[in-house]
């Protein structure tokens, strides 16, 4: 009897042996199955599906900001000459290809009634040491018609721009999102060769510069958008006022009382934060909070 009852336990120890090397050799061949989806296994950059990199962080050299700026700027300059040539050679390949422009439907699939038109970009995410660099672009379009009677404010338009680090090169598409740096942080990279012929390049400006921009910015809103020129306030000087609508009935005596020139500025860093103290051609002393480059809200 119990030598009955050993062989029946090493019976069923064998059994059990047997079912998880089975089970074991199914896992293994799973795996290699499912090796595609693993994070450690890497296609060769020569697939046109590698996410070569997926670090993205905010812009913040002004240099290449404003370069970056440019190049939208030069884009709609194209569209306003109907240089055709131009825009087929810089927009991206892939978007002609999706959208199947061709020179004779090109204005129609990307617009031609912007007029005279100016780009101010208010953020750029991008994908740091790369050899293709990506920079997603979100800002504002404000257009006159030649007459100067139809004026425009469209908010949060949308880039991106390729550039190849390799000769410079950039291509460009606008993009429709609501979440730049969730667009940004999910779209998916890979390795490109540009040879558009554009060339990118940074533009240098002084702080004297920058911060006239930024004054012109608001000078202008008040007569052309009053409301995103309320929107720059910080909120003590919004306090001056008891509504919007009292505000809206001073932007007139405002606007003839400010200038754009810088005068005089002192500036000093404070938390997440550079304070400008400005003092304008007509002795206005002017407060300037810049959180990031274009993003800054005034007081005074």
């Amino acid at each position: 009897m119990e030598n009955k009852a050993q062989k029946k336990i090493l019976i069923i120890v064998g059994i059990i042996l047997i079912v998880i090397a089975i089970l074991a050799y199914a896992l293994s061949l799973l795996i290699k199955d499912d090796s595609s989806d693993n994070p450690s296994v890497k296609p060769g950059l020569n697939e046109p599906t590698d996410v070569f990199r997926d670090e993205i962080v905010r812009l913040e050299d002004e240099g290449v900001f404003f370069g970056v700026q440019k190049v939208i700027n030069d884009y709609y300059n194209s569209i306003f000459e109907e240089d055709t040539k131009t825009l087929l050679s810089i927009l991206d390949p892939l978007y002609i290809e999706d959208n199947q422009i061709f020179a004779n439907n090109i204005y129609t699939i990307i617009g031609s009634d912007y007029g005279i038109t100016n780009y101010v970009a208010k953020e750029v995410y991008y994908n740091p040491d790369s050899s293709v660099t990506y920079y997603f672009v979100s800002g504002d379009l404000t257009s006159n018609s030649i007459m100067g009677d139809e004026y425009q404010f469209l908010e949060d338009v949308s880039f991106l721009i390729i550039v190849d680090e390799s000769n410079n090169n950039y291509i460009l598409r606008p993009i429709d999102t609501s979440d730049l740096s969730s667009y940004a942080l999910n779209y998916h990279l890979i390795e490109r060769d540009v040879e558009s012929g554009a060339i990118f390049t940074e533009v240098q400006i002084t702080e004297v510069n920058k911060l006239s921009n930024y004054l012109a910015i608001f000078i202008n809103f008040l007569i052309d958008n009053p409301e995103e020129a309320y929107h720059l306030l910080d909120d003590d000087t919004k306090n001056d006022y008891s509504n919007y609508n009292d505000f809206l009935a001073q932007v007139v005596d405002l606007y003839q009382s400010l200038s754009s020139k810088v005068f005089s500025y002192a500036s000093e860093e404070d938390d997440d934060r550079v304070i400008y103290e400005v003092v304008d051609d007509k002795q206005n002393k002017i407060t300037i909070y810049e959180y990031h480059i274009m993003d800054f809200q005034i007081s005074y």
